[in-house]
This record gives C-alpha cells, structure tokens and sequence, in this order.
C-alpha cells in the first residue's frame, strides 16, 4: 500500500518521473542492497550481549555500506573497474548476505532490549502513511538530471563539476587516480565511490546521473529507518516521533534530488549518534558490550568522516565530546572510551588521508595546506590562498551580530524552511517536563558543539548546517519517550502533525517552482525535450575542443 500510494503521488505530477523513479531506485537499489546484506556478516553480535533485531540489521547496512564503499576505492585505484568482475562481486555478496539475513530473521531479538512489544502495532503503517508525501517529493526530485533542480545549488553546480564529473573520469580512464585539474577530487569521497559503480555497471555516463540522485535518495530513507531504530531503544512512540521529525524534514527531500553527499553523511551519522547512546546505556548498567559499542559508532562516524570533511567537525568530534561529557567514571575511563572512539573513527576514514597523503603529501588536502605545505602537480601556494579565501565568510557577514543574523536565516528563519518550527520546538520538547538523563546530556553537548563549529568555523552555508538534524530529530523522539501522559503524547503529536503540513507547503511550493518534473537524463542531454532543445546543439554539433 505504501509503495502504490507513492507511485500514484508521483505519476499523479508527472509520468515521466514515475518511470525514471521505478528503473532508477531499482537499479540503485541493486548496487546498495548487496552491499547493506552482505554487511550483517560484519557485525559483531555475539559481543554485545542481546540487541534488539532492528539493531543488527541496522549495523549490518552500516559496516557493509561503509566497507563496500572502500573496497571500491581501492579497487579503482589498483584499475579493477572491469564489467563483469563487478557484477559477479555483487551477486556474490547478495547470495550471502541474503544466506545472513535468513539467519537474523529467524532468531527472536524483536524484544531483547526489556522493551514491550508495540500494543499499536497494527496501526503503524496508517501512522507511516504521514511520511509518503515527502517520499512523492524526495523522487521527484531525484527524477531531475543533475543540472536542472534547485537554484540555490547553482543547479547541481558541484554535482556536475566534481560529484559525478570525477566518476566519470575515473570510469573512462579506467582506475582511480590523481586529477591535477580538479582539487574537489581529493575530498572524502565515499558516495561518489557508489556512482563510480554504477557507471560501471549499467556501462553509461549520463542516465548515471538520476540513478545517482536515487542512490542518494535511498540514503535518505536509511536515515529515516536509523533515526527510527534510535528512537525505538526508548519506547515505540519515541521511535516513531524520531523517524517521522527526520523524514518530514525538507533537507531530505531537497538532498535526493542532488548527488551529493549529505544523506550517507547524516546515516552514518545517526548509526554513529545511536551506538554512543547504547553504549552509554550498557555503561550505566556495567555491559561488558560498552567498548563494542564505541567502537561501532567510531567506525560509524568514520564512514560518515568519509562522505565530507565537514563531518569530522560536525559529526566526529561532538560524538567523541559528548563520550567525555557524559560517560561514566573516572576521567581515565573518559579518555579510553573516547581513545576507543577515535582509534575506530580514523580507522575508518584512514584510507581517504592515506590515498591524499600519496597523491598530494597532505592527508586532509586541500584543507590544512598551510600546515603541510603540499605542491602536488597543478597547485602551489597561489591555488592554497585562493581556496582558502573561496571559503571563508564574505566581509558583510563576519562581525559577530552579522554573523548571528546569517545562523538564524539560514536555520531557524530559512526561506525555505528545511527544518521547520516544530523540528526545534519538538526538539526542546523533549528536554523539558521529564526527569533529563545521559542521553540527554550527550544530545545536548552533541549538538551545542555543530552550532559552535557551524557559526565560528565555516562560511555559513545553509547546507553545512543540514548535521544538526542528527541531536534534533533524536530529541524530538526524546519528546515521548517512555511513559508519556495522554496529555504530553497528544501534544507531541498534534505538534508533529502540523510540522508534517508546515514542512510539505514549503517543500511542495519549492518543487512546483524548480522542479521539471523528472524526465530520463538522456532525453535532456540529447535536447529532446521542450526548452532543453539547445542541449543537442551543445552535447552533439559542437566540436569536441569548443
């Protein structure tokens, strides 16, 4: 029912994006699915004592798409990028992660965190149901060729430039290498490593491109599911509070219609966010499955390191503050829960410095030049100062009150409201009225930390800020968690519901404004659709050095 009403939505605005959505997520689909199974034999279940079920599925998707994603890297860069080696790879890792999964699906882990069962299980799909007009944007969205959607981004200005443009050298060449000509190729590339396969595997460039939004769009959905999974630790109602804050929020939905990268970095970011948590809570109740716990979500936050730099600000170090500022103990215990944190993190994300380190001499290139004094072939002190100036703040928005007044309109006051009132409000909601405890207290520091990196360490761009949904959504599940009152859940879900509308108008309204409505790549690249006619002249007629 789920899936018809959302295939009705979108063919209802458009049948073009009803047929891309269907071939595309499908194909997506069949490059992360193997990937997130065959994860499910990584997880370490055995050391952390009873979890729930939703728990070693979520793990598995996790440590598989993770691990997946370097394996990629490194074949690229050893030139293993062949055809039929890489579908093999991926039937082979379905067999056994499907093997795995019959595995988990038979043993009895629904209840084994001391949780009850949901007495309202029957009506959880109608309360999903909510999230299904968001899902209608999000593939909508995604429908679009990279190049065509959302303004703000220049219209998939990166994605074109280096999201997808890197791939596509790397495919055409054959292997993964150094690009003189493109600095962004030296970012954390994670996600591009799933684009790169695609290209492999369906053997095209430019259809590539909406599968790519789908790839991303998915991610999104993982996002939900974690943000779920976390909440359900605390009751069912918290869990469904959390993944509906996380799947009504428009950065989603405005995310799956660009191949970036922003989704991945929040899953591994909320998987990373939860493992802190349980982890904390086996402290409290002296687990012997605490250190398993940090080094999950340190592996975690290092995928999530993996997809953009910016998480090792925003996602990495608020984790790791939040383990010294609530974790039990004396500070040495702090410090080895955190040593523990951080060695699994830069494990994680230790192939991207390696890979820099050889091809540039600076493990975090371009980023920290000045510091490690890297000239590799194309850059030089010049390219260093030019960087660095195209990413500070402009000079209009440096004093503090400017600075402040920026945070707020790009948050809080965003035009286009991609978080929305209520995701704030719910979010102190579930702070205030109830005895607070370390969660709490991990959340808050969490997300006190992103605030200060965002105002005070980047140039203020609304996306960078799209991390904090992660403490957000998790405290707005924190709203009703455990024994709520009938008058405090209906408040919350009143609340909730509103925030539902207030977040579809504004996401609706920006959709009917930019968006094309979905159409194959191809059909836009080669000019064959209305007011993309030029497109043929440019893609086809021109000479190849115009």
């Amino acid at each position: 029912m789920f899936l018809a009403l959302t295939g009705l939505g979108v063919g209802m605005v458009s049948m073009y994006a009803l047929l891309t959505a269907v071939i595309d997520a499908f194909a997506a689909a069949m490059i992360l699915v193997p990937a997130a199974l065959a994860g499910l034999w990584l997880t370490p279940i055995g050391r952390m004592g009873e979890v729930p079920r939703r728990w070693h599925l979520l793990l598995g998707a996790c440590l598989g798409l993770g691990a997946f994603s370097l394996l990629i890297l490194g074949m690229g860069l050893a030139g293993s990028l062949d055809r039929n080696l890489w579908d093999t790879l991926l039937v082979a890792l379905a067999i056994a992660g499907v093997i795995k999964l019959r595995r988990v699906l038979s043993a009895d882990r629904g209840c084994q965190d001391g949780i009850a069962r949901d007495t309202a299980k029957h009506l959880l799909p109608y309360v999903w149901c909510i999230a299904i007009p968001f899902l209608v944007l999000a593939l909508l969205a995604a429908a679009n060729a990279p190049g065509t959607i959302w303004s703000e981004e220049g219209y998939g200005y990166d994605v074109l430039e280096y999201h997808l443009q890197m791939p596509r050298e790397y495919y055409e060449a054959g292997r993964i290498a150094y690009a003189p000509h493109n600095v962004y190729a030296n970012f954390p590339a994670s996600v591009e490593m799933y684009y790169l396969l695609t290209m492999v595997v369906v053997d095209n460039v430019f259809d590539v491109g909406t599968k790519a939004n789908m790839i991303h769009l998915i991610f999104a959905l993982l996002t939900v599911w974690a943000a779920w999974a976390v909440g359900r630790d605390w009751s069912p109602a918290a869990g469904i509070v959390a993944g509906l804050a996380a799947a009504s929020a428009g950065w989603l939905s405005y995310l799956s219609g660009l191949a970036y990268v922003e989704n991945a970095m929040l899953f591994f970011g909320v998987v990373s966010s939860g493992c802190v948590l349980r982890a904390l809570r086996a402290d409290a109740q002296a687990n012997a499955g605490t250190r398993v716990w940090l080094i999950l979500a340190g592996l975690a936050a290092g995928f999530a390191c993996g997809c953009k730099y910016t998480a090792i600000a925003m996602i990495a170090a608020p984790l790791g503050a939040a383990l010294l500022a609530a974790s039990r103990g004396s500070l040495r215990s702090r410090a080895m829960d955190a040593l523990a944190f951080t060695f699994a993190c830069v494990a994680a994300f230790s192939p991207w410095l390696i890979k820099n380190a050889v091809m540039t001499g600076n493990p975090v290139f371009p980023l920290a030049n000045s510091l490690f004094h890297a000239t590799p072939e194309g850059w030089g002190e010049a390219e260093t100062q030019r960087f660095n100036a195209g990413h500070r703040l402009v000079p209009e928005e440096r004093p503090v009150g400017a600075r402040l007044a920026a945070s707020w309109g790009r948050t809080v006051g965003d035009p286009l409201q991609r978080f929305g009132p209520v995701m704030f409000l719910l979010a102190l909601g579930g702070l205030i009225g109830r005895k607070r405890d370390r969660t709490d207290l991990a959340l808050v520091v969490v997300l006190v930390v992103q605030v200060l990196v965002w105002l005070l360490a980047t140039h203020l761009y609304g996306r960078f800020a799209v991390v904090l949904l992660i403490p957000l959504v998790l405290l707005a599940g924190r709203s009703i968690a455990f024994e709520a009152t009938r008058l405090r859940s209906t408040i919350v879900a009143a609340a909730l519901l509103v925030g539902c509308v207030w977040n579809f108008v504004y996401a609706a309204r920006l959709n009917a404004a930019e968006s094309p409505n979905g159409a194959p790549a191809s059909w836009i690249y080669n000019g064959e659709l209305p007011e993309y006619d030029y497109l043929a002249v440019v893609n086809r007629e021109l000479p190849e050095d115009a």
